[in-house]
């Protein structure tokens, strides 16, 4: 092969290599384009938001929502928030610690309050209708206008609660420990007070009207214009 050969041979090397890098880079693009770019995580995702409910939602959390309907909340410690007009209906509380809490105009129907601690809570106009707080330690609550309407207390302690005005009918109080327990205009009609220990309490113008109180300790006990079990007032007329 001559030299002039070797040139002629060498020149068309570079022009296909040249080539070939040319369509290379013509070919890249289109191939970075099929893939697709990864989307940053977006933590105001809904279906992130969806799973903070039940044993992972924060105390934070809650006190800025406000809501945590039928959650696992139970053991939490809530002791000395604000949680006034929260809705918690269904919840489970049990064993929580609420004491000191403010609960004022919540809604905790249904919910599952069982052992847990609201003493000194303020649970003013709550709704705790068919809530479960049998062994619950309510003492020195303030449960004004509080509706506990087919609620299970039995066991539960009340001593020196305020509970004027409050609606209590059909609920459960057996065995409950309420000594020195405002009951002022309590509404208790058909309510469970088996073996409760009512003691020095103030159930003035209380309604018992079909009440069990067999075993029920009055010891000491205000009865003033109250309505008793068989719908006669305890002063004689009920003055309403």
């Amino acid at each position: 092969m001559n030299f002039r050969t070797l040139l002629i041979v060498v020149a068309l090397l570079t022009t296909c290599l040249v080539s070939v890098v040319k369509l290379k880079q013509t070919l890249e693009p289109a191939v970075t384009a099929n893939v697709p770019e990864q989307q940053p995580a977006n933590t105001n995702d809904r279906s992130v938001q969806a799973n903070l409910s039940g044993a992972s939602i924060t105390p934070e959390q809650l006190l800025r929502t406000k809501k945590c309907v039928q959650c696992n909340l139970s053991g939490i410690d809530l002791h000395g928030v604000d949680l006034s007009r929260a809705n918690l209906s269904q919840t489970n509380l049990t064993r929580s610690n609420l004491s000191q809490t403010k609960l004022i105009n919540a809604t905790l129907k249904g919910a599952q309050l069982n052992a847990a601690s609201l003493k000194a809570a303020n649970l003013q106009g709550a709704d705790l209708g068919k809530a479960n707080l049998s062994g619950a330690d309510l003492s020195q609550a303030q449960l004004l206008n509080t509706s506990f309407s087919q609620a299970n207390l039995k066991d539960a302690i009340l001593k020196q609660t305020e509970l004027r005005d409050a609606n209590l009918r059909n609920a459960s109080l057996e065995h409950a420990s309420m000594q020195g327990a405002s009951l002022y205009g309590a509404i208790l009609i058909h309510a469970n007070l088996k073996n409760a220990d009512l003691s020095g309490a103030d159930l003035r113008y209380a309604n018992m009207e079909n009440a069990d109180l067999r075993g029920a300790n009055l010891s000491n006990a205000r009865l003033d214009w109250a309505i008793m079990p068989d719908g006669t007032s305890y002063q004689g007329t009920t003055p309403y």
